[in-house]
Order: structure tokens, then C-alpha cells, then sequence
């Protein structure tokens, strides 16, 4: 559905800046082939842009590309009073990529902003002074282009290991605020680097009766190295096979530190211990979860008792329909969207899935045929940790 907004003209240059406010608005600033610079918005929150289209605008404005772009005026009155010129567009056609042998194009100051500001406004509404901040780009890659110029301080040497050491704890300590869930029960969350083991755990005890003398087998669909199955295998004597098309290393080490994780969460100790609990042993099948993989595995899906997947990206949303296909239980713990690449999915409300949080409850829609509703809880660990998941009722 689109807005009122009608494009009178279209305009052709150099995207010299681009920003971003929120998921539904963002401006360029192009330098016509004649002319003054003009900024240009694209919004969707007036339905002049689909979500998705306006996600798909965004990745190809591009600072430094040669576009065109269809114009025309704004409904907001306030943009004519500004001493550039403001248009809207809902259209956008690169002409020409930038490319100048790898090297970053370097934007412009964005159009009103001659004033110069010595603070900076935080996440929480305070202000804080620029010079008394690090500048993020310096303590990210060690280079800032506008070294000369900024006001941000670039410490160097001993300073610099130390002041970056503090900024990625702010930062981490500044997500886990703003993403809270007040739904979400887990108050002291174990690690992200746990995920698979607390993920693991959840499964034996939501799944697993040990009352049950039967052999389970769970499908890690788009695993990995296998760090999941790893853990249901050799943690807890849970078989399972790994269902990855890309083959992975797994040195050494990497099976050296799962044990010491494994080891510091039985024990509750240092993880010294290098003994895993189960001798049993994942499987491997370097294969896609598609229709000719149902074909070949047959049998192995007939005896599989769940299907399982920890931020599988694309195989998310399969793991699921193929689970209700077979009427098999499944858990995914959904983290990217890629709504992009998924435009029919659509809420109950109509609403395109664009964040994590509409995947999850567009997964929680699907249709079961009258075995029982899908579910979602939360895992104790930091991160994306809603697990979606179905028993069918008997």
C-alpha cells in the first residue's frame, strides 16, 4: 500500500551523505550535476514506501554512488523553511557504483549541520561533552579519517588497549539495558559463548523424559561445527546428527574448550576437567533441509524425535515447516530476519516481519492443523534467546 506522495521530477548525482532514524526514515544528501546539494527523505511510516522497499532503498544508497532519484515535495511544511532544499522520494536507480580500489568514501558533513556541537546526546537523553569520549571508528579499526579534525580523543599504545577494553563494556552494558525484555525471567544471564550448552540443556529437560528408556535423535539443522549436537551428544547422551552443507574444521581446540565449558557447568568449577559425560557421538550430513534431502533420509527423519536449530539465519523457518510436515517436535532459537529476502511473510495483522521479535511471533502463527499451538520461552543466555517451539498434542 503506498501514500499520497507523488514524484514530480527526478534528480541525478553523487550521494555525498547518508543517515539513518529508525527503521522508517533515513536522508541522503546528493550533490546534483548542477546545482546546490539537496537533501532527499524516504520514510514509510506514511506508506509511501513499503517496509521492505525502504530497507532495500537504504542498502543502495550508497555514499559516493551515482543515483537518480524520482522527487518530489514533502508533507511537512517545516522542510521548506530550512535554508536547503528538501525533496521525498520513494524511487532510486544507481548509475554508477562507487569504486576507488577499496578505499572508504569519505561523506560529508550532513547539510545543516554548519553549527558545531561539543556534546553528543546519549542513549538515556543525557549529553556528554566529545572531547571528554573516544572516537568509536578509532578504537574499531584504529583509523579515523578526520583524525585532524575530530573532537573525539584517539588514545594510543597502553591508553588505547585499555580505553577500548572500556568502551566494548559500556557498550555491552548499554545493549543489555536497552534490549530488556521485562517478559524475559532471566535477570543474570550466563554468556553468549554458552548458548549452545544452555540450549542443550533446555531440550533434554523440555523434551526428554530420562524415564524413558527409548533412544531420541535430534536434527541439528544448520549447525555448524556442531557445537549443539555436541553438547546433547557428549553432555548429556542425546543422540544427534548434524545437518550443515558446509564442511567446517573442528581442530583441536575447539573440542578442548567445549569440554571445559561442559566440565565448569557440571562441576560449577574452573573447567579443568577434559572427561566428557556420554560417549556418544554426533553424526555428520553435509546436506541442505530441502525436498531431496526428505527423499534420502527418510528413514532417519522417521525416527528423528526433534528438529532443532540455534540462530540458523535461512533455515529457521524451514526447520519449522518441515518439522510440521512431518508432525515432528521442533525448538529454533531465531536471531536475523531477512525479511528482504522473505516478503510474503506477513503477521496475522498483516504487517511485514521485519525485527526478530516478528519473526518469533510469526512462527508462533503457523498453522499446526489442530495439534496444539506453538510455543515460545526464554534461555538464560545474553543475546537473542526466545526458543520457539511445538510438542504436537496426541
Amino acid at each position: 500500500m503506498t501514500g499520497k506522495f507523488q514524484a514530480t521530477d527526478s534528480v541525478q548525482g553523487q550521494i555525498r551523505h547518508r543517515r539513518k532514524l529508525g527503521k522508517r526514515l533515513f536522508f541522503i544528501d546528493l550533490q546534483p550535476l548542477e546545482g546546490d546539494k539537496v537533501q532527499i527523505l524516504f520514510r514509510c511510516d506514511d506508506h509511501s514506501v513499503d517496509p521492505l522497499d525502504l530497507q532495500d532503498l537504504y542498502r543502495d544508497a550508497r555514499p559516493g554512488h551515482v543515483v537518480r532519484v524520482d522527487i518530489g515535495p514533502t508533507a511537512d511544511p517545516e522542510e521548506d523553511t530550512k535554508p536547503y532544499k528538501v525533496w521525498q522520494s520513494n524511487a532510486l536507480i544507481v548509475l554508477e557504483p562507487y569504486s576507488l580500489d577499496g578505499q572508504t568514501f569519505v561523506m560529508d558533513k550532513p547539510l545543516g549541520a554548519d553549527k558545531v556541537r561539543k556534546t553528543i546526546r546519549q542513549w538515556d537523553g543525557s549529553h556528554k561533552n566529545k572531547s571528554d569520549m573516544y572516537c568509536k571508528y578509532w578504537l574499531n579499526q584504529r583509523t579515523c579519517l578526520h583524525i585532524d579534525t575530530c573532537p573525539f580523543q584517539h588514545p594510543t599504545e597502553e591508553e588505547f588497549k585499555k580505553a577500548r577494553e572500556t568502551w566494548v563494556e559500556e557498550r555491552l552494558a548499554i545493549r543489555r539495558i536497552t534490549t530488556h525484555d521485562p517478559n524475559d525471567p532471566h535477570q543474570s544471564k550466563k554468556p553468549h559463548a554458552l548458548r549452545a550448552m544452555v540450549f542443550a540443556e533446555w531440550i533434554k529437560n523440555t523434551f526428554f523424559d530420562r524415564s524413558d528408556s527409548s533412544l531420541p535423535t535430534v536434527l541439528d539443522v544448520a549447525g555448524g561445527k556442531g557445537e549443539l549436537a555436541m553438547f546433547l551428544s557428549r553432555g548429556f547422551g542425546i543422540p544427534a546428527v548434524v545437518v550443515e552443507p558446509k564442511i567446517r574444521k573442528r581442530p583441536d581446540y575447539w573440542y578442548t574448550r567445549l569440554q571445559r565449558l561442559m566440565a565448569k557447568h557440571d562441576e560449577g568449577g574452573p573447567g579443568q576437567g577434559l572427561t566428557w559425560p556420554s560417549p556418544v557421538e554426533p553424526t555428520y550430513l553435509h546436506r541442505m533441509l530441502d525436498g531431496a534431502f526428505l527423499s534420502d533420509h527418510a528413514e532417519l527423519l522417521q525416527n528423528v524425535s526433534l528438529l532443532a536449530g540455534l540462530h540458523a539465519d535461512q533455515a529457521t523457518e524451514p526447520i519449522v515447516d518441515v518439522a510440521l510436515q512431518l508432525g515432528k517436535p521442533f525448538a529454533v532459537v531465531p536471531c536475523c530476519v531477512f525479511g528482504h529476502e522473505n516478503r510474503s511473510r506477513r503477521l496475522s495483522t498483516g504487517e511485514p516481519v521485519l525485527t526478530t521479535e516478528d519473526l518469533v511471533q510469526y512462527l508462533c502463527e503457523k498453522d499446526t492443523s489442530g495439534r496444539g499451538h506453538v510455543q515460545k520461552a526464554y534461555l538464560d543466555f545474553e543475546g537473542k534467546n526466545v526458543v520457539v517451539y511445538w510438542i504436537p498434542s496426541s
